[in-house]
C-alpha cells in the first residue's frame, strides 16, 4: 500500500480480496488503512459476511467477527459497521474514526442515485476527475436519470463537463455543459460550455511559456467555474 504498517496480530495467509479496488489485504490494520483512504468508495456491500468470516477464521479475532455479524443481521447502518470494524485495532485515532463515520452518514437513507450523486461530487472537488467521471457515466446509465430532466440530471451533466474540463478535454466538456443546460436552464452551464469550445479551439501555444499560460488560465478557470455553478444552484 506504500507504508509500512505495524500489526499487532498476525497476518492472515490467506487475504481477503477487496474487489472495489481489486485489493489484497492480510490484516485488520491494511483493512483501516483501506477504510482511512477511500472512505468514498466505501458502499453498503462492504458489510458482508464474507469479511466478518474472514476475520474469524484468518486474523483469528473471533469476538470482533461475531459483533459485525450481528450488525449485518440486525440492519445496523455501515458507519456503525466501519466504527466497530476500525476499534477493532488500535490503527485509527478516534478523531479518524469519527470522520470516517461522517463520511459515511451522510449516505444513509438515501437512493442508490443520491449516492452515487455525492460520491461523484466529492471526487470532483478532490479533483480525482477520473474516479468522478466513472461515477457520473454509472448514474447517466440509469435511465431514470440519463432520460430524464430537471434539476438532477441537468447537474450530473454539468459536473461531468467540469470533470472533463480538470482532464482538459474541453470538446467533451462543452457537450457535456449543453447537454446540462438543455436539462436545466441554467445559464451558467450555457457559459461554460461556450467557454469549454475556446478552450478547445485554442492552438496558438507558440512555446512552452504559452503552453504553462494557457495550463494556468485553464486551471484558474476551472475553479471560478466550479464557484459560480455552486452558487448558481443554490
Amino acid at each position: 500500500m506504500g507504508e509500512l504498517l505495524l500489526c499487532s496480530k498476525e497476518l492472515a495467509s490467506v487475504p481477503y480480496y477487496i474487489e472495489t479496488t481489486a485489493l489484497n489485504v492480510y490484516s485488520l490494520e491494511e483493512v483501516c488503512y483501506y477504510l482511512m483512504h477511500n472512505i468514498e468508495l466505501i458502499e453498503p456491500g462492504f458489510m458482508d459476511e464474507e469479511l466478518c468470516q474472514w476475520i474469524k477464521k484468518e486474523l483469528k479475532m473471533t469476538a470482533l467477527a461475531e459483533r459485525l455479524l450481528k450488525l449485518i443481521r440486525e440492519g445496523r447502518s455501515l458507519a456503525e459497521f466501519v466504527r466497530t470494524l476500525a476499534m477493532g485495532c488500535n490503527y485509527c485515532t478516534a478523531e479518524e474514526i469519527q470522520n470516517m463515520q461522517t463520511s459515511l452518514s451522510v449516505f444513509q437513507d438515501k437512493s442508490e442515485i443520491e449516492c452515487a450523486k455525492i460520491r461523484a461530487d466529492r471526487f470532483l472537488a478532490q479533483g480525482r476527475y477520473s474516479l468522478c467521471v466513472q461515477e457520473y457515466q454509472r448514474l447517466l446509465a440509469l435511465l431514470e436519470v440519463a432520460e430524464g430532466s430537471g434539476l438532477l440530471a441537468g447537474n450530473i451533466w454539468h459536473n461531468l463537463g467540469t470533470a472533463y474540463a480538470g482532464q482538459f478535454l474541453f470538446d467533451r466538456a462543452a457537450e457535456c455543459y449543453e447537454k446540462a443546460f438543455l436539462k436545466n436552464g441554467n445559464e451558467i452551464s450555457l457559459q461554460q460550455a461556450n467557454e469549454a469550445k475556446r478552450l478547445a479551439d485554442d492552438e496558438n501555444l507558440p512555446d512552452m511559456k504559452g503552453l504553462e499560460e494557457s495550463v494556468n488560465e485553464q486551471k484558474l478557470l476551472l475553479e471560478k467555474w466550479i464557484q459560480e455553478y455552486k452558487r448558481g444552484s443554490r
